[in-house]
């Protein structure tokens, strides 16, 4: 049932988020890329049943979206409002950045805050994460996804080939520090994301082939990610932390 549920709302994140003639967007233009931000939410859910949370540089508002199906009453925020279409069409509302590091919202305005894809690109990390533990309520919720892994095996190759576009890389040891630091508990961490989800660089031929095989690869992918040293290669980190 869970899966052919995910296949649903995958079919419809994607007929919601590209319309014909735009970009296709590589992080979200197959399954194996898309379902993992349904398994993101998915478990941000299991953590919080209901509350308002914060979707620190949400992107192009996917995880808006996904958070919005699961009851949750989501606040869209980013640096700039280009294509955001997709916020629009939806109904969300983005709150533009004015500062790098200040967040607009009040003191312990949100029971949890996200970060997907996002820490690893702020100028102030330690700043940053002040600024999520001020916005957040005391034992609300910090989770952090799609960060990049100082150990990963495709970051290592991406940096090598000049495709590569995280210069901040952390291990499990420093983002702990950081959030320990901002007044945060560790409540899960572990790697994520062994196998390559978009192929970026590579011929459409050789994409296509990839993906045709994308409901394999997502059983591969979750056994890699779980096999002990093997996983400390892969791609991310993430984690769930909770403000003390």
């Amino acid at each position: 049932m869970k899966r052919s549920g995910n296949k649903r709302e995958l079919g419809e994140l994607k007929e919601q988020l590209f319309h014909e003639g735009e970009e296709r967007n590589p992080h979200l233009d197959s399954e194996l890329g898309a379902s993992r931000y349904i398994n993101d939410a998915d478990r941000i859910k299991s953590f919080l049943s209901a509350g308002k949370i914060l979707d620190w540089g949400c992107g192009l508002g996917q995880m808006s979206y996904l958070l919005k199906n699961r009851g949750l009453e989501v606040v869209s925020y980013d640096l700039d409002q280009s294509g955001r279409d997709f916020l629009a069409r939806i109904g969300q509302t983005l709150i533009l950045a004015t500062d790098p590091v200040k967040l607009p919202f009040a003191d312990g305005s949100f029971d949890a805050v996200l970060s997907s894809g996002v820490l690893e690109h702020v100028p102030d990390p330690a700043a940053s994460l002040k600024e999520v533990a001020r916005i957040t309520k005391n034992d609300g919720y910090f989770f952090i996804f799609r960060l990049p892994n100082k150990y990963s095996y495709i970051e290592f190759i991406s940096d090598r080939l000049g495709r590569g576009d995280h210069p901040v890389k952390y291990t499990r040891r420093e983002i702990k520090g950081k959030l320990e630091q901002a007044g945060y508990e560790i409540l899960y961490i572990n790697y994520k994301g062994f196998l390559p989800y978009n192929l970026k660089g590579f011929p459409e031929m050789i994409r296509r082939a990839y993906h045709r095989f994308d409901p394999l690869l997502e059983k591969i992918d979750a056994f890699m990610g779980a096999c002990p040293m093997i996983n400390k290669l892969c791609t991310n980190i993430e984690l769930v932390a909770r403000k003390k």
